[in-house]
């Protein structure tokens, strides 16, 4: 099979590592999602379904 366009970009393309604000963006992102998810489960745990 021939290879796509998106595999032949992928190979030629540099590796380039993360800058230190995408770090941080990323960080940030992952913080915020798994403090939502705790407080949903805590909120679904504590209050009934049909108020």
């Amino acid at each position: 099979m021939p290879e796509s366009n998106l595999q032949r970009e992928l190979q030629k393309a540099p590796y380039e590592p993360l800058l230190p604000i995408e770090k941080k963006l990323i960080g940030w992102s992952l913080g915020i999602g798994v403090v939502l998810l705790v407080i949903l489960v805590v909120v679904s745990r504590f209050l009934p379904a049909s108020l």
